[in-house]
């Protein structure tokens, strides 16, 4: 299927909450915010028990908190920052989360034929996306890129025995930022079914799961917007159950390149260590996990229009497309998609 929508300056992921006259008085609805990795989060809680808001936001602060100093390629305490500067080819113990990651990713790269490479991170900070900041306004050659993609390849990354790992080549290093995310959300969604929730959205920065029958029954209502910022045209509206999505769009953060007629955006292809210049914008990608959500969504982008439909199509995922063609928006939905969502229309 595939739905034109005038040409857009953005395209934006949104929740949506709504309201229904019929909910038990005895339902609560808590509302929870903050900041963590650089970003905002959101919890939406339903429940028939009082809890007390203070200690709850305690506790998930505290393991927003700690989650960030495994995951964080930005901070120096962190034990993801630690891994990385570790420039060593002797075996060395890695913190287990950090291991889950990356068996996750040996699983993606292989799925994806290398478009989704977590060790992509020198190339990252070549372009000026990482926590290097002295290329941040700088436009790499094609022999620094060449350099840089030496460095990387899940392949010189060895898995050992008791959570040991070895890096082939010294210098590798690794920038989660496609699944770290997701698997924060996954953490703090067992951290809210230990205090007995089972009716929550949880969100950061965009990327959203939610478990529960919602306030309706029919689950969390969430939006996806393409982002016109003068009128509210094409939005969708689709609930959310016991699943997750996220988006990908290189939109999210871009720089000037004088070398190509597109700006720069900060998504990488780790096959060829330039950034993506294909015509889609963005992928939402619906996952069981947060994590895989997070990760299909990078992949999929990297992976563009045609590609990256067929591996959806290929694992039966629901899937949305946007991409700019002649001048106009064009929303390209996968058979799983339209299965789930059949009734569902741009408003």
């Amino acid at each position: 299927m595939k739905i034109f929508i005038p040409v857009i300056s953005l395209f934006i992921f949104c929740t949506i909450s709504c309201t229904d006259s019929r909910e038990q008085p005895t339902t609560k609805l808590y509302e929870l915010k903050g900041q963590a990795l650089g970003t905002t989060w959101t919890i939406k809680l339903l429940t028939e028990d009082t809890k007390d808001e203070k200690d709850l936001q305690k506790n998930i602060d505290q393991r927003l908190e700690e989650l960030e100093k495994i995951f964080s390629h930005w901070r120096p305490d962190s034990e993801l920052y630690q891994f990385n500067d570790a420039v060593t080819s002797a075996p060395f113990s890695i913190h287990p989360k950090i291991l889950e990651l990356v068996k996750h990713s040996q699983w993606m790269n292989i799925q994806t034929g290398g478009a989704f490479d977590p060790t992509i991170a020198p190339v990252v900070n070549l372009w000026g996306f990482g926590p290097v900041g002295i290329t941040r306004s700088t436009i790499p050659t094609t022999d620094q890129i060449e350099k840089s993609l030496t460095l990387t390849g899940m392949q010189k990354l060895e898995i050992l025995h008791k959570g040991m790992v070895r890096k082939k080549v010294p210098a590798l290093q690794l920038d989660f930022s496609a699944s770290a995310k997701g698997e924060i959300i996954d953490q703090i969604c067992k951290l809210l079914s230990r205090w007995g929730f089972k009716n929550y959205l949880v969100e950061i920065g965009g990327e959203i799961r939610a478990e529960g029958k919602g306030r309706k029954g029919k689950g969390w209502i969430i939006g996806l917007e393409n982002g016109d910022q003068q009128n509210a045209k094409g939005i969708v509206s689709v609930p959310l159950r016991n699943y997750a999505v996220a988006t990908s769009g290189s939109y999210r953060l871009k720089k000037p390149n004088p070398e190509s007629n597109r700006s720069a955006s900060h998504l990488i292809d780790p096959r060829t260590g330039r950034p993506v210049e294909h015509e889609l914008i963005a992928v939402n990608a619906f996952a069981p996990t947060a994590r895989d959500a997070d990760a299909w969504a990078t992949a999929l982008m990297i992976l563009g229009p045609k590609d990256g439909m067929k591996k959806a199509e290929e694992l039966d995922m629901v899937a949305r497309f946007c991409a700019i063609k002649n001048g106009h928006i064009e929303i390209s939905l996968t058979k799983a998609y339209e299965r789930l969502y059949r009734s569902v229309k741009s408003r």
